[in-house]
């Protein structure tokens, strides 16, 4: 184990002690510097005894002493109160943090109030209220374990400890000196403090004693209490109930704790409290047998929950909670012991991409450098290096395979099927090596691999500029020179830069079916399944460039879009889009070294998004630029740097002599005739010219990038854009005058669900219908390639969306969770686990989350101020998540105040020398504009050791985001966050966990929930926590698609076949829906083919929903044909047909005009519109038979 992986799990360990303490107690009593003498009362008679912090001595045993507050008062959770004590006779009000409304909470809210639909549905994760837990839980009396044993036990003990307090009184009357002002002040003290003494009760318990023949008795004992020294405590009272249930396997045990203890009055519960409840539960090795798998329990279970079963069938859980949480030790098979935790804690095992092979009885690691594939000279040189992955695979398959004759029989099925998948996948990678013998495939191949490494080792490190003034003018000065930052790019055969293994199988599995269009995978969904961090980008912009490349090789003037990458989220599209961009260069500057190949049209991309990223008009571009050379608007633009060299573009600082305060000038952004174009500024860089990025919309219109980016969102404008028709390949009479784009990659598919995922099925059909090629005899279909961490009932959401029947996921899971052999778990020289990131749960029974957040908060920010300096970076940042936005608004006020104020108590109370000192958190939410959040993020990766002026690091404290964190947000330097309440859906959970620890192998990641003691789902993932993390990936929901139920139909039908009128006929018709252009587009063939492919669609999905979507489809027609409209949109002096669903002053103009939607997010009843005709006329459509 390297050094510094050592040193982060220990200050790991000792991050989560700290919340322990803080939260359980006892406090570390090693920060206690002297023995309290306790015989009789003690008094002080000077200023620094009575602030010194002090330990008590029980016989030989060190026990704490609270010096401030009450037990009650100090700890949140771990207490066992007298059974019958109502929360009103609890002496002390809870220390709970009310959130008032200050100045900064009235002006969040004030903000979320103005946030439109589509923000507030992008960030909100709870939208339906949980159920409730009832007050009385707030102050428990009891604790339990539910847990297996085998019919061969006999026998099984109890071990209960804890920790009682009694009270000490303290005097003190003291004048005392002021060290800041030199005045004397006089202190009185006359309090309590509190002395703790460890307690313990233990039974042993013969399971002979429960009556025979019966399934079901119930037994209570006794539990005596006893210090350490083996006195008993007379005045705690405990009851031990264990409820005995045979089964026919196994005998299942609850084993309960109860305090009846009746305290003698109502203002000294404290005394006749249990804190720091803990149960063990211990027999013999092999006893405790693991709770009953789901296919055990004769249960019927779907396709994905056998799948599931036989994936994480080595996965045990061996007991749950009732009130508290439970542990085992996870790397021990037959466990002797169960424990009960309030803090409890999973480590889930770190993955490796890593490819191990046997070749010759050795083991050697499998690498495929890029440089090796672009540089090979014939096919027999290139089998060389990619033949042993096809054979190791082959081999693996191989072996599962005779592995699964082991199998306990209900998972057979399950793993057969499993590997056959993993035989057609390693078909498809067979039938892509042999096509790479092809001249043009092969050639496409190797400029592919030369762009991904071009791509990677080009433009990633930013280059600052600044102008120096000199009498003679500005000089650009820059951080480095281009030779510098180009050096590796002169000498590519020197790079070790390599493919993960899955990544360049699942480039030679796509090959066919870019190559051959007419194959069968053609229209099968790929779908890259990966852990979050393992590269899934990479691995499709590498079949993204070789499809870029093979198209212009078959023929150099086929130049149009051929790549849309889909987002659901504008940070993720922005992010993309800079790692994408730096791919466009490295292609368009091969392209200048091969246009006789690859033609002269250049390479060139585009993003495609709302106004709030980018703008939508030239003029408004320019605007914004002019404003940002006069310092008076933000730099909301999305190039930021130079994606070839790194070098800034946007505000340049100037300096020198005479400059006045924040003088600036712009860079890299240039007006030529009236359009915005971007240049590097570095004049040796070889896009100083232009680069090829577009922002614009109408620069894309105009430029076709052949790399598109866009939000899922942003394709709405298909109804209301005609000139969008220029992307697929379209001109202005709807005829294809070059290729269609091919690939459509739709990143995070879990993201796509709900009403954004419902309304996007039915816009899928008219995205296809425009990316369909109909030029040959048989028409072809984009291939649709798909990523994501999570899914479940992949093949389902494949249908819904795409409407394809076929769906592959890669890597094909094996029969073990922990082995797919382009995934394994990694191991140390002996053969353990790697450590991976590690999850604890905070339930607390006695505060309120908001003063949970505040206790946990303050012990992790102040634990960590006390880390060795050159081991703080990995957790100095605190990365918080909130459900909502309304939660994170409280939040931003805890760590604005009472976060300060707690942390200030905690050094007063435990005697820290250091105090961590807070800057403002930082905010990561989608209110933010789009050069904020890009800052936010530069800001996160700023690391500890960056300093200030004055000798502070420049490090974030904190930052607290939404879930706009959920994809997108690389950054490795993390391994601490926070998680207020359980996310609403386990996939979210896993997506926005994985935004910490993605670099395992030096600084694994810390997760901390804190849980909701109001809401009983928060409970259940609490006392379920190791289940639940053991078997994370199957606890994802299924995503709910329904693009044809009633509701989507009535809401968005009528905008897609506006869409299509608009997009794929003439401009007369895209413009004037006259009832002569109806007619005459009725006749035509394109209209013919596209209705009985969308009503064959709906067959599909949803059959039942056959007669709505043909009457609504009716419905529109004859209401267009007959309604007299003159324009599509509403005019003041002309008939539109329809207006923004929302804009009610538009819907006024014209009394027989729709509402039609503008996005696909949140959409308003409102947008249920269907045309009212002025005059019933005869129908002029009707569906014919062979329709």
């Amino acid at each position: 184990m390297n050094k510094k992986l050592e040193s982060a799990l220990y200050n790991r360990e000792s991050i989560i002690n700290a919340i322990e303490q803080e939260i359980v107690g006892p406090s570390d009593i090693q920060n206690a510097k002297k023995p309290l003498n306790v015989i009789g009362n003690t008094t002080f008679d000077n200023f620094e005894d009575l602030n010194t912090n002090y330990y008590w001595n029980k016989a030989a045993l060190r026990e704490e002493v609270i010096q401030r507050d009450s037990p009650s008062r100090r700890y949140a959770t771990g207490m066992l109160y007298p059974i019958k004590l109502e929360d009103t006779e609890l002496e002390e009000n809870e220390l709970v943090i009310d959130v008032v409304n200050d100045e900064l909470q009235a002006e969040f809210y004030d903000q979320i109030d103005k946030v439109n639909a589509e923000e507030l549905e992008e960030e909100s994760g709870l939208d339906d209220a949980a159920p409730k837990i009832q007050q009385k839980d707030s102050m428990p009396s009891s604790m339990g374990v539910t847990f297996c044993l085998s019919k061969d036990t006999k026998v099984f003990t109890v071990k209960f400890e804890g920790g009682v307090y009694e009270k000490h009184k303290i005097y003190a009357d003291i004048i005392h000196k002021d060290e800041d002002n030199g005045k004397q002040k006089h202190y009185k003290f006359d309090e309590y403090w509190w002395l703790r003494t460890s307690v313990s009760a233990e039974k042993e318990i013969a399971l002979s004693e429960f009556e025979s023949g019966k399934n079901i008795s119930v037994k209570q004992y006794s539990l005596h209490v006893y210090d350490k020294v083996e006195n008993k405590i007379e005045k705690i009272n405990l009851d031990l109930h264990i409820q005995y249930r045979v089964k026919e396997k196994y005998t299942l045990l609850t084993v309960t704790v109860l305090n009846v203890t009746q305290p003698p009055g109502r203002h000294n519960v404290n005394e006749y409290t249990v804190f720091q409840s803990h149960l063990n539960i211990s027999a013999e090795p092999g006893s405790f047998l693991n709770y009953p798998k789901v296919f055990q329990r004769n249960l019927d279970l779907t396709k994905d929950e056998w799948n599931n079963e036989l994936l994480f069938k080595n996965k045990f859980n061996y007991a749950f909670g009732h009130g508290c949480s439970v542990t085992w030790d996870q790397y021990v098979g037959n466990i002797s012991e169960i424990n009960s935790t309030f803090i409890p804690r999973y480590e889930t095992e770190s993955l490796t991409p890593d490819v191990i092979l046997n070749i010759g009885g050795k083991e050697v690691d499998l690498r495929i450098e890029m440089q090796a594939l672009m540089n090979v000279k014939s096919y027999d040189e290139l089998l060389q290096i990619l033949q042993p992955l096809v054979t190791g695979y082959k081999d693996w398959i191989a072996k599962r395979e005779e592995e699964i004759q082991d199998l306990q029989q209900e998972l057979k099925e399950a793993a057969e099927n499993n590997l056959e998948f993993c035989k057609k996948s390693l078909d498809r990678i067979e039938k892509g090596l042999k096509l790479l013998k092809q001249p043009k495939v092969l050639q496409a191949f190797k400029m592919a691999n030369q762009a991904i490494l071009l791509q990677q080792i080009n433009g990633k490190a930013p280059r600052k500029a600044y102008f120096e003034k000199h009498d003679t003018g500005l000089e650009l000065v820059l951080e480095k020179t281009f030779a510098d930052v180009t050096k590796k790019m002169k000498n590519l055969g020197s790079c070790d830069n390599s493919w993960r293994a899955f990544q360049i199988a699942f480039f030679l599995l796509s090959i066919q079916s870019l190559v051959e269009k007419d194959s069968f995978d053609r229209e099968t969904v790929d779908l890259i399944w990966f852990p979050t961090g393992g590269g899934k980008t990479e691995a499709y912009l590498g079949v993204a460039a070789f499809q870029m490349f093979y198209r212009r090789l078959l023929d150099p003037t086929d130049a149009g879009v051929d790549i849309m990458m889909r987002y659901t989220l504008r940070l993720l599209t922005a992010d993309q889009f800079q790692r994408a961009s730096r791919l466009i260069c490295s292609m368009e500057y091969l392209r200048r070294e091969h246009e006789k190949e690859l033609g002269s049209t250049p390479y060139s991309i585009g993003i495609w998004v709302g106004s709030k990223t980018s703008p939508n008009s030239n003029k408004e571009a320019l605007k914004q630029v002019k404003a940002m050379s006069k310092s008076k608007g933000p730099e909301n633009l999305v190039v930021t740097r130079c994606p070839w060299c790194g070098c800034q573009i946007g505000k340049a600082e100037v300096k020198g002599k005479g400059v006045k305060r924040n003088e600036s000038k712009i860079i890299g952004l240039k007006n030529e005739n009236n359009h915005l174009i971007v240049v590097c500024p570095d004049d040796q860089c070889d896009f100083h010219d232009e680069i090829p990025v577009y922002f614009v919309d109408e620069t894309i219109y105009e430029k076709q990038p052949t790399f598109l980016i866009g939000t899922i969102d942003k394709f709405v404008q298909l109804t209301w854009k005609p000139e969008a028709r220029k992307l697929f390949g379209l001109n202005e009479l709807g005829e294809r005058i070059v290729s269609p784009p091919q690939i459509i990659v739709q990143d995070e598919l879990h993201l796509i669900s709900g009403p954004l995922g419902t309304l996007a099925g039915l816009y899928e059909v008219l995205i296809e219908e425009l990316c369909i090629d109909d030029r040959g005899e048989v028409p072809i279909k984009p291939k649709i390639i798909s990523a994501t961490a999570t899914i479940k009932e992949f093949e389902e959401q494949a249908k819904c969306l795409f409407g394809r029947t076929s769906a592959r996921l890669f890597p094909s899971p094996g029969i073990d969770i922990d082995d797919s052999f382009f995934s394994r778990v990694a191991v140390n020289e002996s053969g353990k686990p790697m450590p991976g990131r590690k999850y604890i749960g905070v339930f607390t029974s006695r505060v309120r989350i908001l003063m949970a957040q505040v206790m946990t908060y303050s012990a992790i920010l102040q634990k960590v101020e006390g880390l060795p300096e050159d081991e703080r970076d990995p957790f100095w940042t605190l990365l918080s998540f909130y459900n909502s936005l309304r939660d994170l608004g409280a939040g931003l006020n805890l760590f604005n105040s009472d976060i300060p104020t707690y942390i200030d108590a905690l050094i007063k109370r435990e005697g820290f020398s250091n105090r961590r000192f807070l800057g403002a958190p930082l905010e990561l939410t989608s209110r933010k504009q789009s050069n904020e959040i890009s800052k936010t993020i530069d800001d996160l990766n700023v690391p500890y050791i960056a300093k200030d002026n004055k000798g502070r690091t420049k490090a974030l404290t904190s930052c607290l985001a939404s879930n706009i964190i959920e994809v997108g947000v690389d950054i490795d330097r993390l391994s601490l966050m926070g998680i207020i309440s359980q996310p609403k859906m386990t996939a979210q959970y896993i997506q926005v966990s994985g935004r910490v620890g993605r670099r395992p192998q030096e600084r694994p990641g810390l997760i901390v929930t804190v849980y909701s003691n109001q809401n009983s789902r928060d409970k259940s993932h609490f006392e379920h926590f190791n289940e639940f993390h053991q078997r994370l990936y199957a606890q994802v929901e299924t995503t709910s698609l329904t693009p044809f139920s009633t509701a989507s139909l009535e809401r968005g039908l009528t905008a897609v076949l506006i869409g299509f009128l608009r997009q794929r006929m003439d401009m007369q018709m895209a413009n004037y829906p006259t009832n002569k252009e109806i007619k005459r587009v009725m006749k035509d063939e394109r209209f013919t083919a596209f209705r009985h492919r969308f009503k064959e669609r709906v067959k599909l999905i949803d059959r039942d929903q056959l007669g709505v979507f043909m009457d609504i489809f009716k419905v529109f027609m004859n209401g267009i044909l007959q309604g007299r409209y003159e324009i599509w949109r509403v005019s003041d002096t002309e008939r539109g047909l329809m207006y923004q669903a929302g804009n009610l002053n538009d819907g006024e103009k014209y009394a027989g005009s729709i509402p039609v939607i503008n996005t696909l997010r949140s959409v308003d009843a409102e947008s249920r519109g269907s045309i009212v005709l002025l005059d019933k006329e005869e129908d002029e459509f009707v569906w014919e038979e062979d329709d």
